[in-house]
């Protein structure tokens, strides 16, 4: 059972992003990464196989969608970009 202390550690919030990234943190997004990479791979797949312009276009853009996604993500796992969201929330707060 939690005390009234370790129960209010659990519901501390923070007041600005981490420094770091946590391992758990880094397996979720390796998996968001996969998720999003296979999600491209499909869809233009898909589309390459579709007869039906209009599916096929709209495969194409689910691809284009799930393509920038992945890399968003790879984005926020550069060192240097994480110093940069690090300020940008900073700003923000101010």
């Amino acid at each position: 059972m939690f005390n009234q202390y370790q129960y209010q550690q659990k519901q501390q919030h923070y007041s600005e992003p981490p420094e770091i990234i946590t391992n758990k943190d880094l397996l979720y997004l390796q998996d968001a990464l996969s998720w999003e990479l296979i999600a491209s791979k499909k869809a233009h797949h898909y589309s390459m196989e579709s007869e039906n312009h209009q599916i096929k276009q709209h495969l194409e853009y689910l691809a284009n969608v799930h393509q920038r996604h992945y890399q968003t993500l790879l984005e926020h796992l550069q060192p240097n970009r994480q110093q940069q969201n690090i300020n940008q929330y900073s700003q923000y707060r101010n």
